[in-house]
């Protein structure tokens, strides 16, 4: 499978690509520097077009099978301030997977599962999710605990809704999660929170 990894920069993006090529998938992106580049491409990314704006990534996009899309917002989420996130970025680059005919789309949100309603609503978060939704593609939107630095267990806890203030989930086991939701069928048009957990991950997303 050909997928197009959308902020695979840095702590989950790296894993993504490793997973990915280990699992023998070929994988697309786009860099702002060669020297970007070629880190992406010892993490295992195929193919990495160099762009400083990004400009470009309709050439990868055409041929890809999905897209995992890595959503990022500024320091301090999770807190009642002003987030900002690129919203039209994010529906430019899905309206271009749409004309293409890249239909499946894993969507890792911005939203963390212990924000407030009031900081889930700033900072236009929210509105990269509704146009999703909205949309003919078959996506899946994760929303997780707090990303941490350290090894992974590839146990998680899944579902519709997570209420846990200090849960953590390592940048390992989410792009674990990303991966294996590409083919399972079950998180199919599906929105979900993510943490840490004693499940299997096969399991917690089988079960949502």
């Amino acid at each position: 499978m050909k997928v197009f990894v959308f902020g695979g920069s840095e702590g989950v993006g790296e894993h993504v690509f490793k997973q990915l090529s280990a699992e023998g998938h070929e994988t697309v992106t786009v860099a702002e520097t060669e020297n970007r580049a070629e880190a992406l491409r010892m993490f295992g990314a195929n193919n990495v077009i160099v762009s400083n704006k990004n400009e470009n990534f309709a050439d990868g996009i055409g041929g890809s099978d999905a897209i995992i899309y890595i959503a990022g917002s500024s320091f301090g989420a999770g807190e009642d301030q002003e987030i900002l996130v690129d919203c039209e970025a994010v529906v430019k680059s899905l309206e271009e997977a749409q004309r293409q005919k890249t239909e499946r789309v894993v969507y890792l949100s911005p939203v963390r599962t212990d924000e407030s309603e009031e900081s889930k609503e700033t900072g236009g978060k929210y509105k990269a999710e509704e146009w999703i939704r909205n949309s003919q593609l078959i996506y899946t939107i994760i929303r997780t605990a707090k990303k941490v630095s350290k090894p992974g267990k590839r146990t998680i806890k899944a579902s519709e809704k997570i209420v846990a203030a200090d849960d953590e989930i390592p940048h390992e086991d989410v792009a674990a999660v990303l991966v294996a939701a590409i083919n399972n069928q079950n998180t199919f048009r599906k929105s979900f929170d993510v943490t840490e957990g004693k499940s299997s991950i096969k399991d917690a997303l089988d079960s949502l």
